[in-house]
């Protein structure tokens, strides 16, 4: 994106899989600008950007319910079940939980085991709350036998 005249298109955080691109007006270019480089580079998304299966995004809806069961009884009483955003990905709604809290950090890394495996990777998921360094983010997922 950035050789595409997108200068501040940011890196995805480590181990992320899938990120919710930032759009041309937080990034200071045009819509026509950014659709143009978008279509020269989503040859190298994986897939080449197609959105997974309803299959697909149910597995990945069961392992993170399953994560959440986890989450909440190891202590985290308040962990919500999954749901979907607007274009049908699976999410968690965090809204007063703060993803920078030890307990979240170490109940999450004792719970990433429950995600499942998706075509393009391993399911990571970002919690994020915009308190902290990486502006409240922490990925969590990546298995260790990846």
């Amino acid at each position: 994106m950035r050789s595409n005249d997108v200068p501040n298109f940011p890196d995805p955080l480590p181990g992320q899989v899938a990120a919710k691109f930032p759009s041309a007006q937080d990034l200071g270019v045009s819509t026509s600008l950014y659709q143009a480089a978008q279509n020269a580079c989503q040859h190298l998304l994986p897939n080449g950007g197609s959105a997974p299966s309803q299959a697909e995004v149910q597995q990945e809806l069961n392992g993170m319910r399953s994560f959440s069961q986890c989450m909440r009884s190891h202590g985290v009483p308040n962990w919500p079940d999954p749901s979907t955003d607007s274009s049908g990905q699976p999410v968690f709604s965090i809204p007063g939980i703060n993803p920078d809290s030890l307990l979240i950090s170490n109940t999450a890394n004792e719970c990433t085991h429950l995600l499942v495996q998706s075509t393009t990777g391993p399911t990571t998921i970002q919690l994020c709350n915009g308190i902290g360094e990486d502006r409240g983010c922490h990925g969590y997922g990546q298995p260790p036998n990846s």
